[in-house]
């Protein structure tokens, strides 16, 4: 999310190194580019509105891929201009980053802390205190790695998710500058040919990564770093001007039409970045080469004056937005509506205004810590007493003695594991993180000689079943073939690695009989019930009995934290208002259009916890354990409750 030190949308001239060949000189204010800054709000907007849930640019996530273009360009042409008159210096590059980056960050930081001590329960606490570590230390990218996946329900629940792309870019710098001058010797056609082919080699890391390991590709550095290389190529010289001015115009349209197109048409589930990563990279491409290249009327329209405006504080409205409507979310526990969106955009533009006003510009003007040694001494004590601070959190449990225990004994499942239930890696794949190869067919397929074998086929609403299966039926061997990113039904669209495993169960392993019964479940859409009608009739004629399993009663927030805010506040209205209203739709869909077809058993986990007169769902066992572990997954307990309700109301036999 950042550029270079200085004012953000300085480029430098172009002069002569000793060798004749054109580089870039020194910074020149009067080479400073309103279209960059223009740029900055194009790709800061669409990624709030994004954050914000808005149906309208569902990908609004690439103003990313955006700000990596922008970074790539502007810091390759202030490090070749240093080089080119021998005052480069790897000190100076990161005091200009510090001054750029840290203050800021640390504002953030800090005030997050402060948040979440005030709405966040012990879990949450102990989570926000690891990812502020990894976000100080510019790790946080691998932090979330092993943590989250960035598109996942709980991943929205992270106040510094938006921090990766910070530690992508630091860690790309950490590379590329020392790299740059290591070549300093070359002409810059060799240069530019040494940079063109690690461009090519990350993009192709990325494709291919995108492919096996979607959750890396999206946060490693290395998929990542051709990004800002398809920059550094432009600030390089690498494409020729475009002297003709239709053209400039044409590729300058062509260029905001590729953003445009990719906040609109991208959704979030997509298979990214890869090969998709290039429309609004190219986009972001096209617009700076035009812009450097002469003026154009898209270059015009984003030097008006409030598109710079949104530009110059692009950095802080990155930092702030995301954090102000992940508490306010905590805080409020109801979605966010039309009225609320435009608060919170209010909120985060005043907060981007006041930290641009008077914590990034004075470090960067000197103002504040002038000196190099002020400036490192400023830097590393406040990183030791963010840290200090964040250890002192973690090391108390996150605050948990200063709650009632029955609130830390449901926040508890805030934490919950689900590896061994679901059998994650083995018998239900991640699309994102897993491979193939990692399906484990001999335990999750293996036929029983002396049991009937019924097979559970779906995504992680089906994975989460399992458990209780096996438990409630013993006298039944269950065989599993779940994934994420697909649903279980034929000619379904999706992950391609869930697709493969989809495509073996339904067709593969219902063959010659091989066994008496199939489940279907999966997170249903009231768009999936026609694939579904078509599979069941599909398995009939193959499968003595098929069962669907329809949706389940699900919250906006995790059901163990609704749990833990009503015990602490003495209110069970949130276990109501907090329940969203789609499952409970689909569900009598799906029973309209399943109940009467031959062979087949429809199954409402819905129905199952939702039945009570009073219109309140069943949120605990009897022991007291949380139905659900998130908004909607059950968890062992939960699961073993459903199937013993259902196989109580003799749903569930097998021929």
């Amino acid at each position: 999310m950042t550029d270079l030190a200085g004012h953000p949308g300085d480029i430098p001239a172009r002069a002569l190194d000793a060798n004749g060949v054109s580089v870039a000189a020194p910074l020149a204010v009067a080479d400073h580019r309103l279209d960059i800054d223009g740029m900055r709000a194009v790709a800061v907007v669409p990624v709030m509105l994004f954050h914000l849930g808005s149906s309208l640019v569902k990908g609004g996530y690439i103003g990313v891929d955006v700000f990596f273009v922008i970074s790539g360009y502007l810091i390759t042409a202030i490090l070749q201009s240093e080089i080119a008159v021998n005052k480069f210096s790897i000190l100076n590059f990161y005091d200009r980053r510090i001054r750029r980056i840290f203050p800021a960050l640390f504002a953030v930081l800090a005030i997050s802390t402060i948040g979440a001590v005030c709405v966040l329960f012990p879990p949450e606490i102990l989570d926000f205190s690891k990812s502020a570590v990894a976000a100080a230390l510019f790790s946080s990218n691998f932090y979330f790695l092993s943590a989250t996946d960035y598109f996942n329900v709980a991943a929205q629940n992270s106040p510094l998710l938006h921090t990766w792309s910070l530690a992508v870019e630091e860690q790309y710098y950490i590379v590329f500058p020392l790299l740059l001058w290591f070549l300093r010797g070359l002409d810059q056609r060799r240069t530019t040919w040494i940079l063109g082919a690690l461009m090519l080699a990350s993009l192709a890391l990325s494709i291919a990564l995108v492919r096996t390991h979607q959750v890396a590709a999206f946060y490693l550095a290395p998929s990542r770093a051709w990004e800002l290389l398809l920059g550094a190529m432009l600030a390089l010289g690498a494409v020729p001007k475009l002297r003709l001015a239709w053209l400039r115009e044409a590729l300058a349209a062509l260029g905001l039409a590729l953003i445009v197109a990719g906040c609109l048409v991208f959704y979030q589930n997509m298979p990214f970045p890869g090969e998709r990563a290039l429309v609004p990279c190219l986009g972001a491409a096209l617009l700076l080469h035009a812009g450097a290249s002469g003026p154009t009327l898209v270059g015009r329209i984003l030097s008006l004056r409030p598109v710079v405006f949104i530009g110059l504080i692009s950095y802080s409205l990155y930092l702030w937005h995301w954090p102000i409507i992940v508490f306010f979310r905590f805080w409020t526990e109801r979605p966010i509506g039309l009225s609320e969106g435009v608060l919170l955009l209010a909120a985060s533009l005043a907060a981007a205004i006041l930290s641009y006003r008077y914590v990034e510009l004075p470090f960067r003007r000197r103002m504040l810590a002038a000196s190099p040694t002020a400036l490192r001494i400023s830097a590393a004590a406040c990183m030791a007493g963010l840290v200090a601070a964040w250890s002192g959190l973690a090391a108390s449990g996150g605050l948990a003695s200063t709650f009632p225990r029955e609130v830390v004994r449901l926040a508890a499942y805030l934490h919950y594991e689900d590896r061994d239930v679901y059998r994650r890696g083995r018998c239900f794949l991640d699309s994102h993180s897993d491979r193939l190869s990692d399906f484990d067919a001999a335990l999750c397929l293996g036929r029983s000689a002396n049991k009937p074998n019924v097979l559970l086929v779906g995504d992680s609403h089906a994975a989460h079943l399992w458990r209780g299966l096996a438990k409630e039926l013993p006298s039944v061997s269950i065989l599993q073939a779940t994934a994420s990113g697909c649903k279980p039904v034929l000619g379904g669209r999706g992950q391609p690695i869930c697709l493969a495993l989809m495509k073996r169960a339904l067709e593969e392993e219902t063959i010659n009989g091989s066994v008496q019964a199939i489940i279907l479940s999966a997170r249903w859409e009231a768009g999936d019930i026609p694939l579904v009608v078509a599979t069941v009739d599909a398995l009939a004629t193959r499968v003595p009995r098929v069962y669907v399993s329809g949706p389940i009663v699900e919250y906006r927030d995790p059901l163990p934290r609704i749990l833990a805010r009503a015990a602490l506040e003495g209110d069970p209205v949130p276990l109501v208002t907090e329940r969203t209203d789609s499952p409970g739709q689909i569900d009598a869909l799906m029973r309209t259009a399943l109940e009467a077809r031959p062979n087949v058993v429809y199954l409402s986990p819905f129905a199952t916890l939702c039945s009570q007169p009073s219109g309140a769902c069943r949120t605990t066992t009897q022991s007291g354990v949380p139905m659900q572990w998130d908004y909607g997954h059950l968890t062992e307990d939960g699961a073993a409750f459903v199937v013993k309700a259902w196989q109580d109301k003799g749903l569930l036999s097998f021929p």
